[in-house]
């Protein structure tokens, strides 16, 4: 039996008013996170794949799902405003004097110093010889990751041993094993980087501008159930008090207005001239050149903006949780220009680098990003010119395919200077991988998503309930799409069915908009009560 819509149009409003109740309250730590003092502590996949119509969207779900699942828990427990900053500068601030440590969990990591040979009585010590190690040339791998095995009544013959490991971005990506059936504690041995003058730089005013970039009528719909959604958390936040979320821009790169600037803030921008533009259909190039345009020929009244896309969808509000002006961003898994089969295209378009230069390249793409304007006008020329230098050029495109242009964006950011991007993987959730709504910030519906009638999940197998936004690539989905099984778990699936379902209810003339594809009614921007 399915649950109805009306049923589930209750649960996220519920959702939204259980974060107005706690957020004037200290949020929790969800993971537990101890400090080893002095004295001593306690106890690929690559997917480089050009993505065509001719792939599916359940075999692109079941190449992606293996490393995903993998990688795809989340770090920072789900804190608002002050207390993630908190949490960040007095974390980073801490590392300096103690040994911070994760009990229970066990991280990745290329390995510098074997751990069935090296043992440690200690965590602490653990993470002292990791602070310590010494690579014998000065090109090999430090140690930044560090993981031990300290009870002996669960480690058995691992017992003391001491694994010295190196992760690139070791923030950005989950564990390798987390829970209580994890007999290892890990830590991660952080970059020194001035946080102190970052903190000392975050007075004054705040807010954030989202802003998507949009072409054509798969995200035509998108982006409206998108700025129908944003409005909504809005309002939550603002009647929280000390909101930080700003204004909105949907940047049209056609050239021409369409009927939903009459609806959505819209700034208009050109496509890429005709000699420039790509001949494969990838129009996601035309994204750098229209924000180009929009921060050469517009202001905004904010000094921060957060780049999103049409298909993420807020689920709870989000403050300025930047430390100072040092972007935070979402990071993923599969844009590691570090990789030695990478390195000669990254070298390629940012010169000579050594392994260690090329591993301080964040592994971001340009949403969710959140950063400063003054670093978003700096960042746009070169990441217009490195994306189409990407694009025309045979090696690179071969080997970054559909996620080309996100390389060109954090290559950009490198080339350019912006320095140090901190990551936060709960800004964003994935679903079907991710499941836990109260985690997040932003849902991302970029995998298809397939269940039996009985809840079971069936990733690469067309599920007898599905939802994929391909399916809607031509017009948009009706109202009233059919409610995710009973029996499925997954509180980010429902959630997304919930959303819009809402929205398609409260904007006028959606089901004339299904059939013509045109707005021929527009939203009035009034939220239902």
């Amino acid at each position: 039996m399915m649950e109805t819509a009306k049923e589930q149009k209750t649960t996220l409003p519920g959702m939204l008013r259980d974060w107005k109740d706690s957020s004037q309250q200290e949020a929790p730590v969800m993971r537990t996170r101890s400090v080893l003092k002095a004295k001593g502590g306690s106890g690929f996949f690559r997917p480089s794949f050009v993505l065509t119509a001719a792939i599916t969207s359940a075999l692109v779900t079941t190449i992606l799902c293996i490393r995903y699942i993998k990688r795809a828990e989340v770090g920072y427990s789900s804190l608002q405003g002050g207390a993630v900053t908190r949490l960040l500068s007095e974390h980073l601030a801490s590392s300096q004097e103690h040994c911070e440590a994760l009990e229970h969990t066990e991280y990745w990591g290329d390995v510098v110093r074997w751990g069935d040979r090296f043992k440690k009585a200690t965590a602490q010590e653990c993470c002292q010889a990791c602070r310590a190690h010494l690579p014998p040339k000065p090109e090999d791998r430090t140690c930044n990751v560090w993981v031990h095995c300290g009870d002996v009544a669960i480690c058995g013959g691992y017992h003391q041993q001491c694994w010295l490991k190196h992760l690139p971005h070791a923030d950005g990506i989950a564990p390798k094993a987390e829970g209580p059936h994890v007999p290892w504690t890990s830590g991660i041995v952080r970059p020194s980087v001035d946080d102190a003058a970052q903190v000392a730089a975050q007075a004054g005013h705040r807010a954030f501008h989202v802003v998507i970039s949009a072409s054509g009528p798969a995200v035509h719909w998108q982006s409206r159930v998108c700025h129908f959604q944003y409005k909504r958390v809005k309002a939550v936040c603002e009647a929280a008090g000390k909101c930080e979320m700003g204004g909105f821009t949907r940047l049209l790169h056609e050239g021409k207005a369409d009927e939903l600037m009459r609806e959505i803030p819209t700034f208009v921008a050109d496509p890429l001239p005709a000699d420039q533009a790509p001949d494969d259909g990838f129009v996601v190039l035309n994204r750098p050149y229209a924000f180009l345009q929009w921060v050469q020929q517009t202001t905004i009244p904010e000094r921060y903006v957060l780049m999103s896309e049409p298909d993420h969808l807020w689920i709870k509000p989000l403050s300025n949780i930047m430390l100072g002006e040092r972007p935070i961003a979402f990071p993923f898994f599969y844009i590691e220009p570090w990789k030695d089969e990478f390195m000669p295209v990254t070298t390629k378009h940012l010169g000579p680098l050594s392994k260690r230069q090329a591993e301080e390249i964040a592994p971001i793409g340009n949403a969710p990003t959140l950063l400063s304007w003054r670093d978003l006008k700096k960042v746009c020329p070169q990441w217009l010119n490195t994306s189409l230098a990407i694009y025309n050029d045979k090696e690179s495109r071969a080997a970054w395919g559909w996620v080309q242009e996100m390389y060109g964006f954090t290559l950009a950011a490198y080339a350019v200077g912006l320095g140090h991007v901190d990551l936060y993987r709960n800004l964003m959730s994935q679903p079907p991988w991710d499941s836990d709504a109260e985690r997040f910030n932003i849902l991302h519906y970029t995998y298809g998503m397939d269940y039996a009638l009985n809840g079971t999940f069936t990733p690469g197998i067309m599920g007898e309930w599905r939802f994929d936004k391909r399916s809607y690539g031509q017009s948009p989905p009706p109202r009233n799409l059919a409610e995710p099984p009973v029996g499925m778990k997954n509180d980010l699936v429902r959630s997304l069915i919930a959303i819009i379902n809402e929205a398609t209810a409260t904007i006028p003339g959606w089901d004339d908009y299904v059939i013509s594809g045109r707005a021929l009614q527009t939203w009035d921007g009034r939220l239902p009560s």
